[in-house]
């Protein structure tokens, strides 16, 4: 378990706290709707918090919602992400999106992960099923590009590396919000590619508790147990769930137990405004199987003993572990608190504090094969305080400061051992001016970081809405991504990080259309990204990492979303990708690793005499490369077909489901081999509410 956690975070309560508008959200299920316009960016601060459940208007924070019958009925529906206060659905750009859990749940997604995987523009590269990270990446970016935020607060850091979104479960999810492109200029450090901001549930429903239970089973012996609860009382609301999975593993010592607990209250003080306070636990037991590669993986030259033959996948040769000893314990905490206050004239104060702490403890030194011995302690560390103002006529200003701290202690090399820091803070300001159908956002933001000096990113967002049933939006953005601390001062016996590196920077375009009726919505958008400055592997030596590397991603998103009668809807998005770079070692531009041309996901639902729930997913993605200019191990396009039947029987949820029904084997990264068809099953009860 992760030591001095709450003492390090109490010795921090004495700092100022800042942050962006905490999305709030009621807990699922509940009907509860916004008090205030959305059409406003802040609503009258007369309203009173202590009576009323919370506004996404009043406070920016967001309430959960059910799926629109019609696609030009989402008003009570908001975001925070694209601008930091809460603004209506129907004022976004196709570059903002948001996922229900209504729409994840149809296949079988597990945690915030598995929620984002099958949106346009973005991946997550599995390695393996419960117990194995999930890191996202948007349009072609890395997973160090894509900023992580839950409930407005970065999950990591600013120089912690990328968020493992597998240790946030379906539990704690209201919605997510994903805004596609650069969004420096509001967040900061790392939001290169965009930003994925999971909001968690909050109770919005007076009386007794909404509680849910549920069971779920699975191949490879996977079984869950969950359950949540949340009410409101007085002027006290809370909100609490919790989860306990473990599982024996497709592959040889890829077992896993893990739990997850949070929960939050807040206190409506009228015009005392609110305060709420969050904290969370999770914490994982997982053996690491290690890679199992194909003949003609170049990375995997040092272990022959262990290659498959090429591309045959038999659910037997894929399973044993090449690293047969090899554990991981994980330990994640945190702990949030805000106080949200009315001002006159409009007005809107938000202070916050928060702190997380996480500890990944490696032990492998039983390997038979000694170049795979190895045993590690890694104890991140990142405390943060930020404040933002809403004020008249659509003026918004704040900023932030955080402090990341690696404790990174080799057992069998000392010597490789190191304790770095890195702070960051920076101020930003927007201004919202509307002007008839027009929507003109500038925005802009300073950084310093301690390590990588000083960032100036600006700005322009523009929406217009030519009738009610046609919108344009488009948006430039200048972003960068500040180095981690393992970029910087990692140590090992062939490679030592460089503390001379500049951050990444790029710049980012895109512009969209939406057209929609009653029951179609379609959306299109063209993105581009020019990126310099990116942080490679040093050609030649791979003994450090320099900056080297320039990228030109550019591609289109599309969208559509049909609800042809109450029996049937489906929805379709396609994703078409050019990412090309500038490796180091190369002169012109190439194809870069992990960048399939075309993606599509989609999506049907059935319902039967509303009882019965059919849904069928499918995801294509082309092929790809594990390199750089087409090299290395090229995997080959895939079909995945999921299937999900569920059966309601007034507050109980009877389901079973299987991924990958057509069996189609298939790999990720190469050295991973995924299994084919899996089934699942379980059954979900609503108590009161």
């Amino acid at each position: 378990m992760i030591r001095h956690f709450w003492l390090v975070l109490a010795l921090s309560a004495g700092l100022p706290v800042l942050s962006p508008a905490e999305p709030v959200s009621g807990v699922a299920g509940s009907t509860a709707t916004p008090v205030a316009s959305f059409d406003l960016p802040n609503a009258p601060a007369s309203v009173d918090l202590s009576t009323e459940p919370p506004s996404a208007a009043l406070i920016g924070e967001s309430v959960s919602i059910p799926i629109p019958q019609a696609m030009t009925d989402r008003s009570p529906g908001v975001f925070v992400t694209f601008s930091r206060f809460a603004c209506s659905l129907r004022e976004l750009p196709t570059s903002a999106e948001t996922i229900l859990p209504d729409v994840f749940k149809k296949f079988g997604a597990q945690n915030a992960g598995e929620a984002v995987a099958r949106q346009p523009g973005l991946s997550t590269l599995p390695i393996g099923r419960l117990g194995s990270p999930l890191a996202a990446s948007i349009r072609g970016s890395t997973s160090l590009q894509t900023l992580v935020l839950m409930d407005g607060r970065p999950v990591t850091g600013a120089a912690l590396g990328a968020a493992d979104l597998s240790e946030i479960p379906v539990e704690q999810i209201d919605h997510i919000e994903i805004l596609r492109g650069g969004a420096s200029a509001l967040y900061g450090p790392n939001a290169m590619g965009g930003v994925i901001n999971v909001i968690t549930k909050r109770a919005a429903y007076r009386g007794l508790p909404i509680s849910h239970v549920g069971y779920e089973g699975g191949s490879y012996g996977r079984q869950g147990y969950r359950m949540d609860f949340g009410s409101r009382l007085g002027i006290v609301d809370y909100f609490f769930s919790g989860n306990q999975q473990w599982e024996s593993g497709f592959r040889s010592n890829a077992d896993t137990r893990q739990h997850n607990i949070g929960g939050n209250i807040g206190v409506s003080m009228g015009a005392g405004g609110k305060f709420l306070f969050d904290i969370g636990n999770f914490h994982s037991e997982a053996g690491i199987p290690g890679r199992r590669c194909e003949i003609d993986d170049v990375y995997c030259q040092a272990v022959p003993l262990h290659f498959l033959e090429p591309h045959r996948f038999n659910d037997k040769d894929e399973k044993p572990a090449s690293s047969p000893t090899a554990r991981k314990t994980t330990d994640s905490n945190y702990i949030r608190t805000s106080y949200l206050l009315p001002l006159p004239m409009n007005s809107l104060l938000a202070l916050r504090l928060y702190g997380m702490q996480r500890e990944v403890d490696l032990n492998d030194t039983d390997d038979p094969n000694l170049l795979n011995a190895s045993r590690s302690d890694r104890r991140e560390q990142s405390k943060g305080a930020e404040t933002q103002v809403n004020l008249p006529l659509g003026l918004l200003v704040g900023g932030n400061f955080i402090r990341d701290r690696e404790d990174h202690e080799n057992r069998l090399a000392p010597g490789n051992s190191f304790i770095k820091t890195i702070e960051n803070w920076g101020v930003f300001a927007q201004e919202t001016i509307r002007w008839k159908r027009i929507t003109l956002i500038p925005s802009g933001r300073y950084d310093h970081n301690s390590q990588a000096g000083d960032s100036s990113n600006p700005r322009v967002s523009l929406m217009e809405d030519a009738t009610d049933w046609l919108r344009f939006s488009g948006s430039t953005a200048r972003s960068f991504r500040a180095p981690t601390i393992d970029d910087l001062f990692y140590v090992s016996p062939f490679f030592n990080g460089n503390p001379d590196l500049r951050p990444e920077k790029a710049w980012t375009y895109d512009a969209g259309v939406e057209l929609h009726d009653s029951s179609v919505s379609v959306r299109a958008t063209y993105f581009r990204a020019n990126v310099t400055d990116l942080i490679q592997v040093k050609p030649a030596t791979y003994d450090t990492v320099i900056n080297v590397g320039r990228a030109r991603r550019q591609g289109m998103e599309i969208q559509l979303n049909h609800i042809l009668n109450d029996t049937f809807r489906n929805e379709l998005n396609y994703t078409y990708l050019e990412n090309l770079g500038i490796p180091g070692g190369v002169d012109h531009y190439v194809a870069l690793a992990f960048s399939p041309r075309h993606t599509v996901n989609y999506l049907a639902t059935f319902t039967l005499k509303k009882n019965w729930t059919f849904d069928s997913t499918l995801r294509y993605e082309d092929a790809r490369y594990s390199g750089n200019d087409q090299s290395g191990v090229k995997l080959g396009s895939q079909l995945l077909w999921d299937l999900r039947v569920a059966y309601q029987l007034r507050q109980l949820e009877i389901y079973l489901g299987s991924s990958d029904l057509a069996n189609k084997r298939y790999v990720e990264q190469p050295g991973y081999p995924l299994p084919g068809r899996t089934f699942y099953g379980g059954v979900k009860l609503k108590l009161w509410g």
